[in-house]
């Protein structure tokens, strides 16, 4: 329970909070309002680096966001396509060989032309220091080689692996070596350290021999810069004379500005208000907000991302156990976590981890092994906690000490928490759900929600028992992707393997599906992965991490939705380069509103490459058979009935003045005294 002074702290907290995010009430900066968006929902502490190689990015830089670094192309799941961004066109030459072609018209922010060795440098770099955009690449790429300025030889990786190689390869974003080449010169690997704020901030580097501080110009290959920032707000401007334009067209926002919140419920206020224009929070009962834009009119509302998961330990002698795992699994009541937790926006998934609501994927779904382990050809665990109390009795666990709760069979206390990070409003409802079904079949469970960082110090370290965490989103390799990212032994936090699995048989069959020749290998494969995760279950899906994105069209039109469905990664958190394409669709409110041309199959007039183009490179003519993307249907498994939906696609603001403000903040800091003295009262 709060105390008085607590509870005072926290008034005091809301009205900074309020100072700092209200629309242009900061003395340092004025922008339009008809030529901003802003966003919320992607970035959740101070803006820290904007340094391609640093691993803990701001938003905008490139891992989410990607403003600033595009990669030479862009593989979009939902349109199952690419983008050809960087990159001009590709070919596999051979089975150990990618060559690709830059755009020559493809330059950085300062002039300077984008270039092969750009990307060779920066791979080598990322290499050696062990982070950056080649980061993880190790086992698929071997090298990277400039042929001449537009050209980028790949040479594949000691593992082999067709498809890895490929991603990895063409998804990769070049720094400019100008300017990166300086910094290593002055700091060597301490260049990850490296803010990168092209003077907007005290750039220094601390290195064995002191501190060095950088005076650089932020140089970039995306249509934004920063332009500003605090602790509450990150700052993007377009850059007019990108190099991109005569293919791409320029985004709508002339900024672009993320607010950093303490709360989603301020948040949601100034999304309703029209002070908020793009957001990636989570909104419950978001269809009584007729103000909110969502991609769907009616549930589910937004599109699905990745999966939800629920994480073992398995490091943990205690999580070792199949038994153990396989009867929590039985345990979790999912449709009333998937119905008070995440109100209805996300079905059931598959247990097999295919992303089975996109049928081009859910094409590797073995109905047949689902309906033998599950009673269902979707491989949904449907909830039985008598089972689940069966599994456990059979394999000698007692409530030896009479406290109500089960000890393993040697005896020892099964004490289990749940972490999630503090503020996910809907992970915390969840925890609580799935820790009250595990209670109920006598296991000492408890959800513990703790800070965003410490959530992250222990996954990292394996500091945690359970954990609800998340898969990488679905590639154009799914789902082999999620597959790696789950079960790969070599893999750590935060790269993948967040349960720290550790099974040799799991990393062969990965090895053997990474290499098939032909569809009904890869399938044979797939089999046998999927009959290797019921057996051990390894990590429980519990829900689809969907994209969390609404919007307001105060201001801007032009959101892609159902009825305007070009672009499908939507949620301004998305990895690397996905949220910026979004913002080409924009107009101001009172314009036309005009898709961009680009954003086409080639065959159709644009520039996109359909994934089947891709694919067939891997294994000569091999070409998984592929669906149409749209309409996709979602399907909802219960004990004794099966749902399927068909979801088909088919004036500004004056700015405020001086004396506003000033008489304004008068008026708060007249508050803030009364509050203080409130609490020392209460104190005595």
């Amino acid at each position: 329970m709060m105390t008085k002074q607590k509870i005072c702290i926290a008034l005091l907290l809301s009205i900074i909070l309020y100072i700092g995010t209200s629309p242009m009430t900061s003395a340092q900066i004025s922008l339009p309002r008809d030529e901003t968006v802003f966003a919320t929902g992607a970035q959740w502490g101070p803006a820290s680096t904007w340094n391609l190689f640093s691993p803990s990015q701001t938003w905008g830089t490139y891992v989410t966001g990607g403003f600033m670094y595009l990669p030479l192309f862009q593989y979009i799941a939902g349109l199952n396509a690419w983008v050809p961004i960087i990159g001009e066109s590709f070919e596999l030459v051979n089975e150990t060989t990618l060559i690709v072609k830059l755009r020559p018209e493809a330059k950085w922010s300062d002039g300077k032309p984008i270039t092969a060795e750009d990307v060779e440098y920066t791979f080598k770099l990322s290499r050696e220091i062990g982070s950056g955009p080649a980061a993880g690449s190790e086992p698929y790429i071997s090298d990277v080689k400039a042929l001449d300025d537009h050209t980028v030889q790949f040479t594949i990786g000691e593992e082999k692996n067709l498809p890895m190689f490929l991603l990895y390869a063409l998804q990769f974003a070049p720094a400019p070596k100008h300017i990166i080449e300086q910094v290593y010169e002055k700091v060597g690997n301490n260049i990850i350290n490296w803010r990168n704020c092209g003077g907007l901030c005290d750039d220094i580097v601390s290195t064995e021999s002191g501190d060095v501080t950088i005076n650089l110009p932020q140089v970039v290959s995306g249509p934004y810069k920063l332009y500003y920032f605090d602790e509450l707000r990150i700052v993007y401007e377009r850059i007019d004379d990108w190099w991109g334009k005569d293919i791409f067209g320029l985004p709508g926002p002339k900024y672009v500005v993320h607010r950093i919140y303490l709360s989603n419920e301020q948040a949601l206020l100034d999304l309703r208000q029209g002070n908020v224009d793009w957001s990636g929070i989570f909104i419950p009962n978001v269809g009584n907000f007729k103000e909110i834009g969502t991609f769907y009119k009616s549930k589910p509302y937004f599109r699905p991302g990745a999966f939800v998961m629920l994480y073992f330990n398995h490091k943990n002698p205690i999580l070792q156990d199949p038994n153990l795992r396989k009867a929590i699994a039985y345990a979790i009541d999912y449709q009333e976590v998937l119905t008070k937790a995440f109100y209805g926006y996300s079905e059931q998934p598959s247990m097999s981890l295919v992303f089975t609501v996109f049928p081009h994927y859910r094409q590797w779904l073995n109905t047949t092994l689902a309906q033998e382990y599950w009673g269902n050809p979707e491989a949904k665990i449907i909830p039985n906690p008598e089972k689940a109390k069966e599994i456990l009795a059979q394999a000698g666990y007692k409530d030896v000490d009479g406290d109500g709760f089960l000890e393993t069979p040697n005896g020892e206390k099964i004490e289990l928490n749940i972490i999630i990070p503090t503020g996910w409003t809907d992970w915390m409802i969840a925890a609580d759900l799935i820790a009250n079904s595990l209670q109920k079949i006598g296991l000492n469970v408890v959800a513990n929600p703790v800070d965003y960082g410490a959530y992250w110090g222990m996954i990292n370290s394996a500091g945690y028992t359970l954990a609800l965490g998340w898969t990488n989103s679905p590639s154009f390799y799914h789902p082999w992707d999620t597959y790696r990212y789950v079960l790969d032994p070599r893999l750590t936090p935060p790269t993948a393997n967040w349960g720290f699995y550790n099974n040799s048989q799991a990393l062969e069959l990965l090895r053997k599906a990474a290499q098939a020749k032909d569809s009904e290998e890869l399938m044979k494969y797939y089999t046998e992965i999927q009959r290797l995760i019921y057996e051990e279950i390894p990590a429980i899906p519990i829900a689809y991490s969907v994209q969390w994105y609404t919007y307001s069209e105060k201001y801007w039109k032009g959101w892609p939705n159902e009825d305007n469905p070009w672009w499908t990664e939507v949620a301004p958190y998305r990895e690397y380069s996905l949220p910026l394409w979004l913002l080409f669709g924009l107009s101001k409110s009172g314009e036309p509103v005009k898709t961009p041309e680009w954003a086409k199959p080639i065959d159709e007039g644009g520039i996109l490459i359909p994934n089947s183009k891709v694919l067939s490179q891997l294994r000569g003519a091999f070409v998984p058979e592929i669906t149409p993307t749209e309409p996709f249907t979602t399907t909802t498994t219960s004990p004794t009935s099966t749902t399927t939906e068909t979801l088909t696609q088919t004036q500004p603001q004056a700015p405020v003045s001086s004396s506003r403000f000033i008489i304004g903040l008068l008026g708060i800091v007249v508050v803030v005294i009364l509050i203080i003295i409130g609490a020392r009262k209460l104190a005595k």
